[in-house]
């Protein structure tokens, strides 16, 4: 019969029990069979509780051996690692059967324990063979609840010892990942583990909870709240939840205690003996996690910290109940309601460090409850330190902003994204700085998230763009935003990757939010863009030719001049003008090659490949590195191109469109090819189709087509039909684009197009047919092509003129309040503009006179209706305005037509009775003078309008007045600059001789009876005001006593009459000057010499001789075709200089004028030419009265005669002769000659010579001045077909003869050449006095010419000739 587990086990421990010391073999043998048939033995499953009693005894009574033979052994304290374990193993088992009741004693107890906690200590051995029977082991305590009969007999610093041996060994039962494992076996292995783990985890916390929940001490609540905040190497995830658990499992028992501990942290720190109490945040943190409830009564105190005095302790707990708020579905904020409320109320605190910190712990909670219910609360204080006055709290709190709108777009509130993009309008540049990035950042996540159908279009995102734009318009910051807004809508607004076709849906739904500012800065961006790519090609081609071209200095001159003007569209100047230089020192032609090819590449996606290899073969080593990657980003179409363009025509040709878009599409098309037209490459099918099919917007694509034009490659045939319905129906803005399209798309073999359509147009306006778009058609036409315009002037300028002569309808429709004309006087205003533009082609030379246009401006700015010219009351001033606005574009090359009196007339617009028209005439002229349209003489109107009465205009014209003596200032220093020489005539101040002339004819002049000084102070206003502005400006000043000096030595040319008014102006400008004491007449920077428009004054010596010049001119016009010169035409060749010395005495003056060298446009005839004995038979010519009723000769020679005794021979011959060639080139506008053949010879306008006149003399008829220009022919080039000429008076020019009048001078002697050529030296030299003979002669001091401009006879000779532009011809050096 078979033997039970407890007859094996009774017989067993009887057997070793008589043992007298067994050995350790048979005594594991004993042990490990023991344990073995113990593990078999269960309790009984008796229910009734004196049947288990009973059953339970017996158990025991066959136990008894076993543990006798235990305690007699001593094996309890045995050392031996395996007898330990075998005994432990037993005794764990004993007490599981004999279960409720201990089967030891108590003196026993402490040591089974102590074997217990031994076996415990290896738990962490997980790989041992003996860890499964330990596992075992525990299992039993706890499920037996051994661990309570610790208490029982006092063994607390066992139970003490057994939670620090529990913390040390727990795992955490999901450490091990078994994803990665392939091995079935490995992974079954490692499940095992796992689930080993966390049945241990599970007993520990059993046997620790029962004695927690049993008796709670410090000590014991001290090793869990270690264990709760440990950190460092001995820390484990495994004792931080088991802590957590422990406290979550007897939170009523360990409060008390916990509270304590917090509560004596709060208030007596300082007494704590504990090393805890530094953590004691922690611990609260911790707990507020586990068991939230037992904080109540520390909240108080925690919220008390954040109302203290000291910034770090606030600082602290705003962190410790940031995190404690900032748990995921947690209820914090409802249980610790008036902790909430006070961390909201930190938000606002006094402190900046304390918001900030705020700030950060703000964002957190919002991120973990984004829908909670204080998310609102948390959100509007964060908003609102948006605008903190502190700049540090604005970037924290903009910084939250935008990682709020990260984490989830969707749902990002749009009062905070609008916040948030007001501060890239912030007053600190530091704070519009982080704007733009982290808001490029938002956008950059947004745009990613689009394109992968994250998210739909948002307007409130598509403000960002939108916003950064406006950093561009910000006039009251000292940085220059527009460079850093250009790298970021190149690199940083868009992730790299993004297609074109995204990118353009963003851009269109920009332009959807945009208004007229926000397409003003982009306008600007681009503009910035294109100038600077077109300013480094030309760079990039003086870097070639540097390396063919032996003239060095001027190469490095002309390299430095484009490194400045490129280093400026670097954000800072002076190091990319540096870069510049290195890179050119570098000699490396590979990264010119690129550059060269960034811009020259018209899509984005190749110019993105380029610039990648670029800056991936440069390497980022090197020392330009990110100067080459800046470069490289201005240099290629990052920010549109031509695929952009190609997307927007294929949207708006596509029928599945989004007609809400139409208009966003278009705005967008022509912003870009107004900027970059080149873009419009490959689309010029699509375009037309929009062109023809679009009326709304045809005016701006017709415009984009004329720009646009010069780089497409498209068939004049298709686009001709609808570019010439536009001229004839369509708007006044679609013809003039249409025109220069045209002008543009034809071929050389196509031009003729201009004259059938010239036809087309004269027989539309004869007809009456859109009469306004027909005028507008014709004027830009006659600017695109000057031979088909003059086969219909005159039946346009006839038409012109009756439109003038014609009388206002009674009847007629009343004045358009937009324009505020009427149509009759529409009509003459676009009249005027059509033949006025028609004397201002852009390409070719106008031969037709331009008297009678000139009169027709000159008795419309008088505003009568003299010869029929009719106008209406009420719009007369409108076309006074038109008028005098085509003066002054007239003036571009026909100033030396202009009249004085056209000239006054035209400056008294601006004191016109209607501030309106003053205004926009101040407005043109404004423009004009600072793009270096016209001529500065004209900038004396704004004088009248600083003195006048309306205030608004005062502000504008001081305003305007001060911008051009800046801009005249700094170009006359940069004049200095480079050729180390200055005009007197480019000087600001010199306006003020052309003022005091308009004064001094002004018919308003006090009368000379007239002695009250307010009238005299009311009248000269506009000359103190210009004087007041001049004197500021130190660099002008000096001039000023001189100039008025000069004029006070002078008369009027105009009218003698006025030299008295000349001179009380004169006197009453010195005085207002010497009032200011600013000015020293003997300054250095004072003129020697004063040079006056010799078409406003002349010297006295002229008037001394006047009545005998008459007589002269009388007994000479019979013999002499007469010339009439009508309404006040002046001499030119009259050239007066008055001389001023250091002290301000003047010598004598002489007349010193000489033949204008320099050529200035004249629009002459084809031939006008005379000998030296020809001259003489013209020198002798009946002049008109002019204005004062006095006869003056058009020849100087005359008055020269007279005075032959007084002025040395050789003087008197040199100044007849060219100032007889220079009156007869003076006045051939205006002769009549009886002889074709006897006052004008023939010239030579025959093919070119090539080298077969190379080394000879020519004359050279200048179209500009009408006069002759001598010079020698020095070499031919072949390939541009020109000759290189060096003339007498020192030019340089390549001309090609073919289209020029011109003949040979081979009969001059090298005698009279040399002669010539030191006379042309001299030229403009004042003629000493004669004195005595034993005297010598001496030469005064005077003003050097600026290269390029008119030496000191040009000015004299010239009228006013101020304005005078440069020779068209290329120059050279």
């Amino acid at each position: 019969m078979e033997k039970t587990p407890t007859e094996i086990v009774s017989e067993m421990g009887s057997r070793l029990l008589q043992s007298s010391r067994p050995n350790k073999g048979s005594l594991v043998k004993s042990l490990r069979e023991a344990a073995t048939t113990l593990s078999q033995i269960e309790q009984p499953l008796v229910t009734e509780t004196v049947s288990k009693k009973k059953a339970l005894k017996l158990l025991e009574a066959e136990l008894r051996p076993l543990k006798k033979s235990i305690i007699k052994h001593d094996l309890l304290k045995n050392r031996d690692n395996d007898v330990s374990l075998l005994v432990t193993v037993c005794v764990s088992e004993i007490f599981r059967i004999l279960a409720p009741e201990p089967p030891f004693e108590d003196k026993y107890l402490r040591d089974i324990f102590n074997l217990f906690l031994a076996e415990f200590s290896e738990l962490s051995d997980t790989v041992s063979p003996y860890f499964s029977r330990r596992a075992k082991i525990l299992e039993t305590v706890s499920r037996c609840k051994c661990s309570l009969l610790m208490l029982d007999v006092d063994c607390h610093d066992l139970i003490h010892e057994m939670f620090n041996t529990f913390f040390s060994v727990v795992r955490d039962h999901y450490q091990q990942n078994l994803a990665h494992q392939k091995n079935a076996k490995v992974q079954q292995r490692k499940a095992n583990t796992q689930q080993a783990q966390q049945s241990l985890f599970n007993d520990i916390l059993t046997i620790m909870t029962d004695i927690l929940k049993e008796e709670a001490s410090s000590s014991l609540v001290g090793v869990i709240l270690e264990n709760l905040v440990k950190e460092g190497k001995d820390a484990t995830p495994a004792a931080n939840n088991l802590a957590s658990s422990l406290i979550k499992n007897c939170t009523d028992t360990l409060e008390p205690l916990i509270c304590s501990f917090l509560t004596s942290c709060f208030m007596e720190k300082d007494s704590i003996q504990s090393n805890l109490k530094d953590s004691y945040h922690e611990i609260i943190f911790m707990i507020s996690l586990n068991a939230p409830q037992i904080l109540l009564a520390i909240i108080p105190n925690l919220t008390q910290e954040l109302l203290t005095d000291q910034v770090d302790v606030r600082i602290k707990a705003l962190n410790l109940a940031g995190r404690i708020f900032a748990q995921p579905n947690h209820c914090s904020g409802e249980i610790y309601r008036d902790l909430f409320v006070e961390f909201l109320r930190r938000f606002s605190d006094k402190s900046a460090e304390v918001r900030m910190a705020a700030l950060k712990c703000g964002k957190q909670c919002y991120l973990a409850n984004p829908s909670g219910n204080k998310a609102s609360g948390v959100l509007t204080a964060i908003q609102e330190r948006l605008l903190d006055f502190d700049d540090r709290v604005r970037t924290q709190a903009l910084v939250v902003a935008c990682d709020i709108m990260k984490s989830n777009m969707k749902y990002a509130p749009l009062n905070l994204i609008s916040e948030a993009t007001e501060r890239l309008r912030d007053k600190k540049i530091s704070v519009r700085k982080k704007a733009m990035q982290q808001l490029s950042k938002v956008y950059q996540d947004y745009c990613d998230k689009c394109s992968k159908g994250y998210l739909t279009i948002n307007d409130h995102f598509e403000q960002i763009p939108c916003k950064i734009l406006l950093l561009c318009c910000d006039k009251d910051c000292k940085e220059s935003w527009s460079h850093n807004v250009e790298l970021v809508l190149s690199d940083d607004l868009y992730p790299r990757l993004l297609p074109v076709e995204e990118r353009m849906r963003h851009w269109v739904q920009c332009f959807v939010v945009m208004n007229h500012i926000h397409l003003k800065s982009l306008n600007s961006i681009l503009s910035q863009k294109r100038r600077f790519q077109s300013e480094l090609r030309h760079c990039l081609t003086i870097l070639r030719e540097a390396k063919v071209d032996h003239n060095v200095e001027e190469v490095k001159r002309k390299q430095k001049s484009c490194f400045v003007k490129l280093s400026s569209g670097f954000p800072d100047t002076s190091k990319a003008e540096d870069f510049f230089h290195r890179l050119d020192q570098m000699n490396d032609s590979s990264i010119f090659d690129a550059l060269t090819l960034l811009l020259d590449e018209l899509t984005f996606t190749k110019a993105q490949t380029i610039r990648e290899k670029f800056l991936e073969r440069i390497g980022a080593n090197h020392q330009l590195f990110d100067f080459l990657r800046i470069l490289s980003t201005k240099c290629a179409p990052t920010i549109f191109s031509s695929e952009h363009v190609r997307y927007l025509m294929d949207q708006l040709s596509s029928s599945t469109s989004d007609t809400q878009l139409k208009a966003p599409f278009i705005k967008l098309l022509l912003v870009i090819l107004n900027m970059f037209p080149s873009y419009l490459r490959g689309s010029e099918k699509q375009f037309l189709e929009l062109l023809e099919d679009d009326d709304s917007v045809a005016d701006e694509l017709t415009e984009a087509l004329s720009k646009a034009a010069p780089y497409i490659s498209a068939n004049f045939s298709d686009y001709s039909p609808v570019l010439e319905k536009m001229c004839l129906e369509g708007t006044r803005s679609r013809a003039k684009h249409a025109v220069s399209a045209i002008a543009s798309l034809a071929t050389s073999s196509e031009k003729s197009v201009f004259s059938k359509l010239c036809k087309k147009l004269r027989d539309s306006l004869l007809c009456g047919r859109k009469i306004p778009t027909t005028l507008q058609s014709l004027a830009c036409v006659g600017q695109y092509s000057v031979l088909a315009f003059d086969n219909i002037y005159e039946d346009i300028s006839r038409y012109v003129y009756q439109i003038f002569q014609a009388e206002p309808s009674d009847n007629q429709p009343p004045c358009d309040q937009s324009s505020g004309c009427c149509n009759s006087c529409k009509l003459k205003i676009y009249g005027l503009k059509t033949l006025v533009k028609s004397f201002l082609p852009r390409h070719g030379q106008v031969v037709r006179k331009i008297d009678d246009l000139l009169n027709i401006l000159k008795k419309t700015l008088r505003s009568q209706g003299l010869e029929g010219i009719k106008s209406c009351d009420d719009t007369g001033a409108n076309v006074r305005l038109a008028a005098a606005k085509a003066v002054l574009l007239l003036s571009r090359k026909w100033d030396l037509h202009i009249s004085p009196e056209l000239f006054r007339l035209t400056i008294s617009m601006g004191k016109d009775s209607n501030a309106f028209i003053t205004k926009t005439f101040l407005t043109k002229l404004q423009k004009l003078l600072m793009e270096n349209m016209i001529p500065r003489r004209y900038a004396c109107a704004f004088s009248f309008s600083v003195s006048g009465p309306c205030r608004d205009l005062q502000n504008d014209s001081l305003r305007y007045i001060n911008g051009f003596i800046r801009n005249a200032t700094r170009e006359a220093r940069a004049g200095r600059d480079v050729d180390q020489r200055e005009s007197l005539t480019d000087c600001p101040a010199y306006m003020i001789v052309f003022l005091i002339h308009v004064l001094a004819h002004d018919p308003d002049f006090p009368s000379e009876d007239c002695m009250d000084e307010h009238v005299y102070a009311r009248f000269c206003g506009p000359l103190l005001s210009v004087l007041q502005v001049l004197l500021s400006n130190k660099e002008i000043a000096p001039f000023l006593c001189c100039i008025l000096r000069a004029i006070k030595r002078a008369e009027d040319a105009v009218d003698a009459c006025k030299t008295p008014r000349l001179h009380i102006l004169a006197d009453i400008g010195s005085s207002a000057v010497n009032t200011s004491k600013c000015i020293d007449a003997t300054s250095p920077q004072a003129p020697r010499s004063i040079l006056l428009p010799s078409s406003l004054f002349m010297e006295r010596v002229v008037h001394i001789f006047r009545s005998q010049i008459s007589l002269h001119d009388q007994k000479c016009q019979e013999d002499t075709p007469a010339v009439v010169l009508e309404d006040g035409d002046l001499p030119l060749l009259l050239g007066n200089q008055i001389e001023t010395s250091m002290t301000g005495s003047t010598e004598a003056s002489k007349n010193n004028t000489r033949c204008s060298k320099k050529r200035t446009h004249l629009g002459l005839p084809e031939k006008s030419t005379t000998t030296t004995r020809e001259m003489k038979n013209v020198t002798s010519k009946k002049c008109k009265t002019v204005e004062g009723g006095e006869h003056i000769s058009r020849d100087s020679t005359v008055s020269l005669r007279t005075v032959e005794s007084e002025i040395p021979k050789k003087k008197l011959e040199r100044h007849s002769t060219c100032s007889k060639e220079s009156a007869g080139a003076s006045v051939s506008n205006n002769v009549t000659s009886s002889k074709p053949s006897g006052v004008v010879s023939t010239l030579k306008d025959t093919s070119n010579h090539g080298e077969a006149i190379i080394g000879q003399r020519i004359k050279l008829l200048s179209p500009a001045d009408g006069c002759f220009h001598h010079g020698t022919v020095e070499r031919f080039n072949s390939k541009s077909n020109s000759h290189k000429i060096a003339f007498d008076n020192g030019d340089v020019e390549l001309v090609c003869l073919d289209s020029e009048s011109w003949e040979t001078l081979s009969h001059e002697s090298m005698g009279q050449q040399e002669i010539l050529r030191k006379e042309t030296e001299s030229f403009g030299s004042r003629v000493p006095e004669v004195k005595t003979k034993q005297q010598k002669k001496k030469m005064p001091t005077k003003l050097n010419p600026t290269a390029g401009e008119e030496s000191v006879s040009e000015v004299t000779n010239t009228s006013d000739n101020i304005g005078l532009r440069r020779s068209r011809r290329r120059r050279m050096s």
